[in-house]
Protein backbone atom coordinates (compact mmCIF):
# COMPACT_ATOMS: atom_id res chain seq x y z
CA UNK A 1 0.00 0.00 0.00
CA UNK A 2 2.75 2.71 0.78
CA UNK A 3 6.07 2.35 -0.53
CA UNK A 4 9.37 2.48 1.26
CA UNK A 5 9.59 5.61 0.62
CA UNK A 6 6.94 6.98 2.89
CA UNK A 7 8.33 5.75 6.28
CA UNK A 8 7.25 8.27 8.39
CA UNK A 9 3.95 9.27 9.68
CA UNK A 10 3.01 12.35 7.79
CA UNK A 11 4.44 10.47 4.42
CA UNK A 12 1.67 7.93 4.83
CA UNK A 13 -0.79 11.05 5.97
CA UNK A 14 -0.23 12.93 2.95
CA UNK A 15 0.05 9.85 0.61
CA UNK A 16 -3.54 8.55 2.18
CA UNK A 17 -5.07 12.16 2.22
CA UNK A 18 -4.46 12.90 -1.38
CA UNK A 19 -5.44 9.30 -2.53
CA UNK A 20 -8.65 9.24 -0.27
CA UNK A 21 -9.49 13.62 -1.41
CA UNK A 22 -8.86 12.21 -5.26
CA UNK A 23 -11.43 9.20 -5.21
CA UNK A 24 -13.87 10.69 -2.83
CA UNK A 25 -14.16 14.28 -3.33
CA UNK A 26 -12.69 14.83 -6.56
CA UNK A 27 -13.88 11.92 -8.72
CA UNK A 28 -17.10 10.92 -6.58
CA UNK A 29 -18.81 10.63 -10.01
CA UNK A 30 -17.07 7.76 -10.97
CA UNK A 31 -17.49 5.64 -7.46
CA UNK A 32 -19.92 3.31 -9.32
CA UNK A 33 -17.99 3.09 -12.29
CA UNK A 34 -14.90 1.73 -10.60
CA UNK A 35 -15.99 0.08 -7.52
CA UNK A 36 -12.19 -1.55 -7.11
CA UNK A 37 -11.08 1.54 -6.97
CA UNK A 38 -13.33 2.79 -4.37
CA UNK A 39 -12.93 -0.01 -1.79
CA UNK A 40 -9.29 0.16 -2.44
CA UNK A 41 -9.21 3.83 -1.30
CA UNK A 42 -11.10 3.12 1.57
CA UNK A 43 -8.22 0.98 3.22
CA UNK A 44 -6.13 4.42 2.36
CA UNK A 45 -8.93 6.28 4.25
CA UNK A 46 -8.46 3.85 7.49
CA UNK A 47 -4.60 4.58 7.44
CA UNK A 48 -5.71 8.10 6.85
CA UNK A 49 -7.38 7.84 9.64
CA UNK A 50 -4.61 5.47 12.51
CA UNK A 51 -2.09 8.41 11.27
CA UNK A 52 -4.47 11.39 11.87
CA UNK A 53 -4.78 9.86 15.71
CA UNK A 54 -0.75 10.23 16.42
CA UNK A 55 -1.17 13.50 14.80
CA UNK A 56 -0.69 16.53 17.29
CA UNK A 57 -1.88 18.83 15.20
CA UNK A 58 -5.19 17.25 14.42
CA UNK A 59 -8.78 19.07 15.44
CA UNK A 60 -10.71 16.72 17.42
CA UNK A 61 -13.74 17.80 15.40
CA UNK A 62 -11.68 16.18 11.78
CA UNK A 63 -11.10 13.31 13.76
CA UNK A 64 -14.81 12.89 14.92
CA UNK A 65 -15.68 13.32 11.38
CA UNK A 66 -13.16 10.63 10.03
CA UNK A 67 -14.33 8.41 12.84
CA UNK A 68 -17.93 8.83 11.40
CA UNK A 69 -16.98 8.31 7.86
CA UNK A 70 -14.56 5.05 8.95
CA UNK A 71 -17.56 3.40 10.79
CA UNK A 72 -19.65 4.04 8.09
CA UNK A 73 -16.74 2.72 5.43
CA UNK A 74 -16.60 -0.67 7.84
CA UNK A 75 -20.38 -1.25 8.05
CA UNK A 76 -20.66 -1.57 4.02
CA UNK A 77 -18.11 -4.60 4.46
CA UNK A 78 -19.40 -5.92 7.31
CA UNK A 79 -16.56 -5.57 9.38
CA UNK A 80 -16.60 -4.93 13.01
CA UNK A 81 -16.02 -1.18 14.74
CA UNK A 82 -13.91 -2.95 17.40
CA UNK A 83 -11.42 -5.26 14.58
CA UNK A 84 -7.90 -4.30 14.66
CA UNK A 85 -7.37 -1.31 11.46
CA UNK A 86 -5.21 -4.35 9.84
CA UNK A 87 -7.95 -6.04 9.84
CA UNK A 88 -9.87 -3.67 8.03
CA UNK A 89 -7.35 -3.05 5.71
CA UNK A 90 -6.88 -6.08 4.57
CA UNK A 91 -10.31 -6.82 4.14
CA UNK A 92 -10.73 -3.57 1.67
CA UNK A 93 -7.40 -4.16 -0.31
CA UNK A 94 -8.56 -8.00 -0.71
CA UNK A 95 -12.12 -7.20 -1.69
CA UNK A 96 -10.42 -4.07 -3.82
CA UNK A 97 -8.49 -6.97 -5.57
CA UNK A 98 -11.43 -9.28 -6.32
CA UNK A 99 -13.22 -6.73 -7.82
CA UNK A 100 -10.74 -5.71 -9.70
CA UNK A 101 -10.61 -9.24 -11.94
CA UNK A 102 -14.45 -9.03 -11.97
CA UNK A 103 -13.99 -5.41 -13.70
CA UNK A 104 -11.74 -6.55 -16.14
CA UNK A 105 -13.81 -10.05 -16.80
CA UNK A 106 -16.84 -7.67 -17.67
CA UNK A 107 -15.07 -4.90 -19.38
CA UNK A 108 -13.67 -7.92 -22.05
CA UNK A 109 -17.62 -9.13 -22.09
CA UNK A 110 -18.61 -5.55 -23.35
CA UNK A 111 -15.93 -5.54 -25.93
CA UNK A 112 -17.13 -8.70 -26.98
CA UNK A 113 -21.08 -7.73 -27.27
CA UNK A 114 -20.17 -4.54 -29.06
CA UNK A 115 -18.64 -6.40 -31.83
CA UNK A 116 -21.86 -8.49 -32.04
CA UNK A 117 -24.00 -5.36 -32.84
CA UNK A 118 -25.72 -6.11 -36.34
CA UNK A 119 -27.56 -3.17 -38.19
CA UNK A 120 -30.92 -5.43 -37.86
CA UNK A 121 -30.19 -5.30 -34.08
CA UNK A 122 -29.29 -1.37 -34.40
CA UNK A 123 -32.24 -0.91 -35.86
CA UNK A 124 -34.77 -2.51 -33.92
CA UNK A 125 -33.03 -0.97 -30.90
CA UNK A 126 -34.52 2.27 -32.37
CA UNK A 127 -37.76 1.17 -32.95
CA UNK A 128 -37.77 0.27 -29.25
CA UNK A 129 -36.45 3.50 -28.33
CA UNK A 130 -38.95 5.25 -30.31
CA UNK A 131 -42.06 3.40 -28.78
CA UNK A 132 -40.90 4.03 -25.02
CA UNK A 133 -40.80 7.58 -25.75
CA UNK A 134 -44.24 7.30 -27.44
CA UNK A 135 -45.37 5.50 -23.86
CA UNK A 136 -43.77 8.02 -21.71
CA UNK A 137 -45.74 10.58 -23.69
CA UNK A 138 -48.81 8.88 -23.89
CA UNK A 139 -48.09 8.71 -20.03
CA UNK A 140 -47.70 12.29 -19.46
CA UNK A 141 -50.95 13.32 -21.23
CA UNK A 142 -53.10 10.61 -19.77
CA UNK A 143 -52.00 11.73 -16.41
CA UNK A 144 -52.76 15.70 -17.61
CA UNK A 145 -56.28 14.63 -18.94
CA UNK A 146 -57.39 13.38 -15.56
CA UNK A 147 -55.71 16.01 -13.45
CA UNK A 148 -57.84 18.79 -15.69
CA UNK A 149 -61.10 16.54 -15.47
CA UNK A 150 -60.23 15.93 -11.23
CA UNK A 151 -60.24 19.84 -11.43
CA UNK A 152 -63.21 20.49 -13.66
CA UNK A 153 -65.57 18.13 -11.15
CA UNK A 154 -63.87 20.05 -7.96
CA UNK A 155 -64.88 23.13 -10.23
CA UNK A 156 -68.48 21.72 -10.69
CA UNK A 157 -68.90 20.90 -7.42
CA UNK A 158 -68.27 24.09 -5.86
Amino acid sequence: MFSKTDSTSKKKQRKAGSKVYARFVKGKGELNKYQHHMIRDMAYFEALYNEMLSDKNAKVETLEGLKKGREAMRMSLNISPKAKSSEAVLKFWATGKMLFVAYKKNKKKKKKKEKELTPEIAERAAVLSNLKKQIATAKVNAQRAATIKAQEKIKEGN
